[in-house]
């Protein structure tokens, strides 16, 4: 005996409502970890910044978002030096940051940093000294001298803190049923 046509719409009916509440409750369950988020887990900022350079030459700096990994921020950088395209290069920044610096810098205690930069195009290392000065929890200003063979580039620029979470829309699945 196979159910009537009638029974079969009403089923197929019911199971797509309780899809779709399932889906609403699931998009309006509250982030538990909202506002406990470890302060290392948030992703750094860095605003582009450049500088004089010897003989009216321009330094500019350009930080990818830098992620926190095992006791460093970490990302790519870009040093352009115009006149001298030569000197321009490409690399990865690694900055040092315990869970203790950052949870000092987002509570609004300036702290002074290392790190290195290493050029992706023949593995040059130069050491980077920086400083950074809290103006609220999530940003600031930060000082980078970046020590190079021929000598130590100082960028003054801002930086912030944010969460990259992706947010669950308020309603993920529209639930619309036609006769």
């Amino acid at each position: 005996m196979q159910p009537s046509l009638i029974a079969r719409q009403t089923i197929a009916v019911f199971v797509f409502l309780i899809l779709c509440v399932t889906s609403f409750i699931r998009a309006e369950r509250p982030d538990s970890t909202a506002g406990t988020s470890s302060a290392v887990t948030r992703k750094l900022f860095i605003d582009p910044s450049s500088t004089s350079v010897a003989l009216r030459g321009k330094a500019s700096l350009i930080v990818s978002l830098l992620t926190h990994r095992d006791g460093n921020y970490v990302g790519d950088y870009q040093l352009k030096v115009r006149p001298y395209f030569f000197k321009s290069e490409k690399g990865t920044l690694l900055l040092a940051a315990s869970d203790d610096a950052v949870q000092k810098v987002q509570a609004g205690t300036p702290i002074n940093f290392t790190g290195k930069a290493v050029t992706h195009k023949d593995g040059r290392t130069h050491i980077v000294l920086g400083r950074a000065t809290p103006s609220s929890g999530d940003r600031g200003s930060v000082t980078f001298s970046i020590i190079t063979d021929d000598a130590k580039i100082v960028f003054n620029t801002s930086y912030h803190f944010r969460d990259l979470v992706a947010q669950e829309p308020r309603l993920q699945h529209a639930c619309v049923i036609t006769a």
